[in-house]
């Protein structure tokens, strides 16, 4: 048997989206939850709430991923989610988790709001989402590539991409309020090594230099979200803060020498982009 979403769940680690799931999932603090995990492979992350005392629904597409799941979890169903609510229509749940597989659903934000219209009164939505905004893929695209590989942010079976914007506008698009936002973190050589992108040093340190936002390093985005009121939404969500973990120290960064050799890249590109635009207003 060949499941090919599989992992190890290490609880402890503070920048995992397994462990962060989890931990928004049981954050209210209720004993006994009922919990549906859609998309849940072989129920490797239901298990870790199972083992807390909560009771886990899952639903898997892949049959071998949803017999695995049956040896892990209460109860599995073999389909997807609107399958799933169809054969259960009246059914609530304290918290529905959506692990990495919104970005492989053509309408994720109907799914989201099919999901938000099956909660408790007091139930929550703990969901991941890959960041296509991540540097490795800035650093792919600087080569004029973008290569899907089996896994990863750019995995082959991925239909929707989603940066920091795109998942504020798609939970505010479901009617979706965000209550906590995290942000696992990841090295832009380590995505490329574990993931076979094959960037360059060049062009790793070319997007380094240049960024001037803090996501350079997103790889994943870990959401609590709740059913609110449209009126205000998308402010409210774009006001919550990212929790992030300090961001790993690049090999020379703090050096003096490093920092002029940035500096003086940054002045070289602005003086190249201004001597490539002169009088392109005037022109417009």
């Amino acid at each position: 048997m060949t499941i090919k979403y599989q992992f190890d769940v290490d609880l402890a680690d503070p920048n995992n989206g397994h462990s962060l799931i989890h931990q928004l999932a049981v954050s209210s603090g209720k004993p006994a939850m009922e919990v549906l995990e859609i998309g849940c492979s072989s129920g490797y992350v239901g298990a870790t709430l199972v083992a807390k005392g909560h009771r886990v629904t899952g639903v898997e597409l892949d049959p071998e991923a949803a017999e695995a799941a049956r040896s892990a979890l209460q109860e599995v169903f073999t389909g997807d989610a609107d399958a799933f609510f169809r054969a259960h229509p009246d059914r609530r749940f304290d918290a529905i988790l959506l692990g990495d597989v919104l970005e492989h659903m053509a309408e994720p934000g109907a799914t989201l709001a099919r999901c938000a219209s099956r909660l408790t009164p007091e139930g929550a939505l703990a969901i991941s989402l890959p960041c296509v905004a991540h540097g490795s893929i800035r650093a792919m695209l600087l080569e004029g590539r973008w290569d899907y590989a089996d896994y990863g942010l750019l995995d082959r079976t991925h239909l929707r991409f989603f940066s920091y914007q795109g998942m504020l506008d798609l939970l505010a698009g479901a009617g979706l309020r965000i209550e906590k936002l995290h942000a696992v973190l990841m090295p832009i050589e380590t995505a490329s090594r574990e993931y076979g992108m094959n960037l360059t040093a060049e062009s790793i340190a070319a997007v380094e230099s240049l960024a001037k936002d803090d996501g350079l390093l997103d790889f994943q985005y870990l959401i609590l979200a709740r059913p609110a009121a449209p009126e205000g939404l998308a402010e409210r969500n774009a006001a919550v803060p990212v929790q992030r973990i300090p961001a790993p120290r690049r090999p020379g960064e703090k050096s003096a020498a490093q920092q002029w050799r940035v500096g003086a890249f940054r002045r070289l590109l602005g003086g190249i982009a201004r001597r490539r635009f002169r009088g392109a207003e005037r022109a417009g």
